[in-house]
Formats: structure tokens, sequence, C-alpha cells
């Protein structure tokens, strides 16, 4: 039993799931499923603001499967097709744009190339997560 079941917090689960996963449809489904009980408790603002952790997250998984420090935005593009949700290229590298000036991706974005430039040294650091 985990503490969410352990706690009857069982509508946190799928955005717990889809946080740490990195899965955005996972996330948002939670999100909308409880949509109304969040917003009875206050806490819907606070998780729509969540959302931002599991861009990071997608990101990171994106990262790993490829093993690079330049990633094409189309192969971005592409994870969030898979999922479901189709973005285009303006608004992934917005996306990006957002995580990097916050401090959840350390790297740059070359527009003509249309690629994401991560850090060699820990381009995705916890500490901008717990820190903010």
């Amino acid at each position: 039993m985990n503490l969410l079941e352990k706690y009857g917090l069982e509508e946190f689960k799928p955005l717990v799931d889809g946080l740490q996963k990195g899965d955005l449809r996972t996330f948002q489904d939670g999100l909308v499923k409880y949509q109304d009980r969040f917003i009875r408790q206050g806490t819907y603002l606070l998780l729509e603001k969540c959302k931002t952790v599991c861009y990071r997250n997608l990101f990171k998984r994106v990262h790993n499967i490829l093993d690079k420090h330049q990633i094409s935005l189309n192969l971005v593009a592409r994870a969030f097709k898979w999922l479901g949700l189709p973005i285009d290229l303006d608004e992934v590298e917005c996306i990006l744009a957002n995580l990097i000036f916050r401090g959840y991706v350390r790297g740059y974005l070359s527009h003509t190339k249309r690629v994401l430039v991560l850090s060699k040294k820990d381009p995705f650091p916890e500490s901008a997560i717990i820190a903010k």
C-alpha cells in the first residue's frame, strides 16, 4: 500500500505517475478527470503548474532514449504526437525556452536549426525542481 492509497488520495495517482514518467497525457487526463475535486480543494492551479515538471521529465526521457546532447525539435514533437498530444515546432520551442529560462533544463535552442543543445554536465538538474 502506498501513501496515496493509505490516506485516500487516489485522485493524485495519475498525476504522480504522469510526473514520474513524463507522460503528459496521463497527467492531463488525471487533471481533467478530477478537476472539480481539485478546484474545491484549492489545489487545481498548483497542480496545473506541475505540468512544467511533467514537460521537463518528458524531455529528459527523450534525451535518455536518444542519448544525444543535440536533439532535433522534430523528434520532440514526435514524442508529443506519440502521447496523443500533437503540437507544432513553435510550441515545442516555446515550452523548451520556458524550461531553460526557469532553470529546469540546461542548454540552449538553435532556432535556425530547430535543435535543442543540452549541457553535457547535468542537463536536467534535480535541484532546480526542488528549489523552485
